[in-house]
């Protein structure tokens, strides 16, 4: 009765995931069908791990609770303590969050929603990715604060490790934990955190005329050598719309962007089932060779052609320029191809390296947590855990400026991302040396000063 009693909740847990899986997964891939150019067997390794990297998430919380059944009694007091606190620290933070930006944005949902209440729903279960990638780092630091600073206001601390364990070893199921929420923050950021910012720039942000429509758009495709320009684009709430007053003009990269090939279609619409247009009242016009009369141009009622710009990738990039709207696939993909300028490439390099270093960052919170909640001498806590938010505090300031310095190219790009990484492991072995050797920061400096260390 007690194995069982004791994989109830992976049990529940694994369920839920699957259930979970199966209604996120079919939903990305088809998301992906209006999104990644070409067809499915075509996408590349990097478009493919976002329906692998969706499914995991729904299971972490199983594997959280798999690890949890393998844990001894003062494990698994440790890891209640630290989840309870987290959750609530999260919880708090995500519904302040919501609600400050749910009053900001009221007066939006209104006017851009036929029913505001369900458009607001839908609205923040597309930012809750978002929301998460931009707290959870923090709530993080908070929780391991919260619960290591409780324990330590009881004197249970001192208890567990008079059992023999060093605060590393005790501490060991909250970097467990936190490695799970780590995965997830690196999930969430690796797509759905600037789709979410992308989404929301798209609802909240004026991209309509007064009649309803969307403004006239400039798309240039780099890897097909097309420029589209259409006068009313579908929306991003629907790109599936027909799209009308339509031109495209197509380039041949070899003859030095000479024009091949042009487009004038009143009405273009997208075809899912093959992945072609279907242009209306087309005109079409062979471009000749210099100093040859050019054709007539050939009309047609209905023309379906093969090009592999889809939907999607047409309307958001003109109407968002901002990297944090780019999922980290696409910065990989577009860093891959040489396209676009060095400063712009130099930019989405750096950011690329930001989001894999942020994953770390909060592993290196939570280290920096530890030692500034924990004294073993008759003063409080307080002052360590103000000097541990004052420092992720900081942490938001150098992942501005050191970034900032890859992109401008003045350091290498990977550098500039770690860099606060580097900086905050350096400072939490300081913060564990003193606070392991039962000494204040000034008893510790002395003592520095000294020779003594």
């Amino acid at each position: 009765m007690s194995i069982i009693r004791n994989s109830l909740p992976a049990i529940i847990l694994f369920i839920l995931g699957v259930l979970l899986a199966c209604y996120l997964v079919p939903i990305e891939l088809e998301q992906m069908k209006w999104e990644v150019p070409g067809m499915p067997e075509t996408y590349p390794i990097e478009q493919l791990c976002r329906p692998i990297f969706l499914g995991a998430l729904c299971f972490l919380p199983f594997v959280g609770a798999v690890l949890y059944s393998f844990m001894g009694t003062m494990d698994r007091y440790m890891t209640r303590n630290f989840v309870s606190y987290f959750l609530m620290c999260t919880m708090i933070m995500l519904l302040i969050y919501i609600l400050a930006d749910f009053t900001d944005n009221m007066e939006r949902f209104r006017s851009r929603f036929d029913d505001p209440l369900l458009g607001a729903l839908y609205f923040y279960g597309t930012q809750l990715p978002m929301f998460l990638y931009q707290i959870l780092p923090y709530t993080l630091l908070m929780g391991t604060l919260w619960s290591l600073s409780k324990l330590c206001g009881g004197c249970e601390i001192t208890g567990m490790l008079q059992s023999g364990r060093s605060l590393l070893r005790l501490c060991l199921p909250i970097f467990m934990m936190a490695t799970l929420v780590s995965l997830a923050y690196g999930i969430c950021g690796f797509h759905w955190a600037p789709s979410g910012s992308l989404y929301r720039e798209m609802v909240l942000k004026k991209h309509k005329n007064a009649d309803g429509t969307a403004k006239s758009i400039v798309y240039r495709s780099d890897a097909t050598s097309r420029i589209w320009r259409i006068q009313q684009p579908a929306l991003i709430t629907d790109p599936g719309a027909p799209m009308k007053g339509v031109s495209i003009d197509q380039f041949d990269s070899k003859l030095r962007g000479k024009l091949l090939k042009q487009y004038r279609a009143s009405k273009a619409t997208w075809n899912k089932e093959d992945s072609t247009w279907t242009l209306d009242d087309v005109y079409v016009r062979e471009m000749a060779a210099p100093g040859v009369r050019p054709k007539d141009d050939s009309y047609a009622a209905t023309l379906t052609v093969a090009f592999e710009e889809k939907p999607y990738q047409i309307i958001s990039p003109s109407q968002s320029g901002r990297i944090d709207s780019m999922g980290t696939s696409a910065l990989y993909e577009y860093i891959s191809s040489g396209a676009g300028s060095r400063e712009d490439r130099a930019k989405k390099r750096t950011e690329w390296h930001v989001r894999i270093a942020r994953i770390f960052s909060c592993l290196v919170l939570v280290v920096l947590a530890i030692p500034s909640s924990v004294t073993f001498q008759r003063r409080g806590t307080m002052k360590g855990i103000g000097i541990a938010v004052l420092l992720a505090a900081l942490m938001l300031f150098f992942y501005r400026v050191f970034p900032a310095l890859g992109e401008a190219g003045l350091m290498q790009a990977w550098l500039s991302a770690w860099i606060p990484n580097f900086l905050y492991i350096a400072i939490a072995i300081y913060l564990f040396r003193v606070n392991l050797a039962h000494r204040t920061f000034r008893e510790w400096w002395k003592a520095k000063l000294k020779g003594e260390l």
